[in-house]
């Protein structure tokens, strides 16, 4: 009895060590039950869920892996089980087990969550608010289980009820970062943006990390203090917000302009005046700091005053050149950058449109079509395109400045060719994207820019035969 005492005693332990966010604790006191009793299929559970939280999936999978052998009933480890499979992309296995779940415990709130969220990455939306719905039924309404419907319908682009939903879930608790994100990503595709830009600094609360620490700027004057700018996210959101640098400049002539970005930019970037270029890992000293994503809401950026002429230029020197034999020359990027594994990768994949179907718009005849994108051709589109040397996005503009037209998914090349107010035909998926709104023909951000749409969550097919048709009786753009 006395072993049992203590064996019990570690177990809630472990649990408040875990409740508290004491991952490792957690682990170690888990560990101390699991000497005692190999068989404990709950221990094993709770430490692979505290591996999980740690990122330590390889692990997490072997605890639940053993827990199932012990206890293959289990709903709750079928549940917990199938969110690690989620999060390592495995996502047919993970809707699998949260259907067993179900089957038999029809009123697993928590499996019906995660059933929900396994449905939205699978882009059956519709499903997903289905199962997102039951867990409200049965659980009754949250802040989180708000954010998973709000989410959900922002992916359908029911922009209506996402908003209503999330707002609802404010109601309930109004400092919740990751409502207020989410919103503000509903309200920016609704073009609601001066609702929208307050919201979206909730980010640093869910989602980010910020880099830097000190005052934030507001736009107010800054006399002859130095403004530190800094990059945040993807390539294609610095290239984005660069359009407010000259205005900085301009507006605050005194001021010292930092900008801490990619070494891939600084060449493209040095035609800015007024602004030192430095390494993404500075830590030079300022008077105040700003990330560039939080510039449009620092400057007031709204629909009716974004500014969308051209402001980048291609570099002079020694960059690339194509040979010239009087055809049509349309850069193509068919892929977006890799953002990580399983689940984590899932939205880049989402974005990107498979090689074997790019090629269709590829095989379109009278055209030279060069990839604007680095790194080697796939099989499916040797010998259709042609590969430039590339090493930043200084050769990227000089090779952009040389096509008629650019045809590519949404990636950082996008927000280079409307910035260079270069023709382009961007494939986007059903979904959208924060800035390009819920069903805009040209991209707001950029009027060179001409967005072609998927009609369906990831069905490419339709809309890239129909532009390769579009292309194929086009002679200028």
């Amino acid at each position: 009895m006395a072993l049992k005492a203590v064996v019990k005693a570690d177990f809630d332990e472990g649990n408040r060590r875990a409740a508290a966010g004491d991952w490792q604790g957690a682990i170690a006191v888990f560990d101390r039950c699991l000497a005692q009793n190999p068989q404990d299929w709950q221990a094993l559970a709770n430490r692979a869920n505290a591996r999980q939280q740690l990122g330590d999936n390889a692990r997490a999978l072997d605890d639940y892996m053993a827990a199932s052998a012990l206890n293959p009933a289990s709903a709750n480890i079928k549940s917990n089980l199938a969110v690690l499979l989620k999060e390592l992309g495995e996502l047919q296995l993970a809707g699998q087990l949260l259907e067993e779940a179900l089957a038999a415990e029809p009123a697993h709130v928590d499996a019906w969550s995660n059933l929900g969220v396994v449905r939205q990455h699978q882009l059956r939306y519709h499903d997903a608010i289905a199962c997102f719905l039951k867990a409200i039924e049965l659980g009754g309404v949250t802040a989180a289980r708000c954010n998973n419907l709000g989410n959900v319908c922002t992916s359908a682009l029911l922009l209506d009820d996402a908003i209503s939903v999330l707002q609802g879930g404010l109601a309930l608790s109004p400092q919740d970062a990751n409502l207020q994100f989410s919103l503000s990503i509903a309200l920016l595709l609704a073009g609601r943006y001066a609702e929208a830009w307050p919201l979206y600094e909730a980010r640093w609360r869910s989602i980010l990390t910020p880099r830097h620490e000190g005052a934030l700027w507001d736009g107010a004057a800054l006399g002859a203090r130095t403004l530190l700018l800094w990059a945040e996210q993807g390539l294609g959101d610095s290239l984005q917000m660069a359009r407010f640098l000259q205005r900085i400049h301009a507006e605050h002539p005194d001021a010292r302009l930092l900008l801490a970005c990619p070494q891939t930019f600084h060449r493209l970037f040095a035609q800015f005046d007024g602004i030192e270029l430095l390494p993404p890992d500075a830590a030079p000293a300022y008077d105040c700091q700003l990330p560039l994503m939080s510039l449009p809401g620092a400057l007031g950026v709204t629909l009716d005053n974004l500014p969308t002429a051209a402001y980048l230029q291609p570099m002079s020197g020694a960059l690339p050149t194509l040979a010239g034999n009087g055809k049509l020359k349309v850069g193509v990027v068919w892929e977006s950058g890799r953002w990580g594994v399983g689940i984590a990768d899932a939205w880049r994949q989402h974005k990107s449109v498979p090689p074997a179907l790019f090629a269709e718009i590829c095989r379109v005849p009278g055209i030279d079509f060069v990839a604007l994108q680095p790194g080697e051709l796939p099989a499916e589109l040797q010998g259709l395109v042609t590969q430039a040397s590339i090493d930043d996005f200084a050769d990227t503009a000089a090779l952009l400045e040389q096509v008629d037209l650019v045809v590519c998914v949404d990636t950082a090349i996008l927000h280079l060719a409307g910035a260079m107010g270069k023709p382009t035909w961007a494939l986007l998926r059903a979904e959208s994207a924060p800035f390009f709104l819920a069903d805009a023909a040209v991209a707001p951000w950029y009027p060179s820019v001409r967005l072609w749409r998927q009609a369906a969550p990831g069905d490419w097919l339709p809309v890239v035969r129909e532009l390769a048709e579009a292309l194929s009786a086009q002679q200028t753009f």
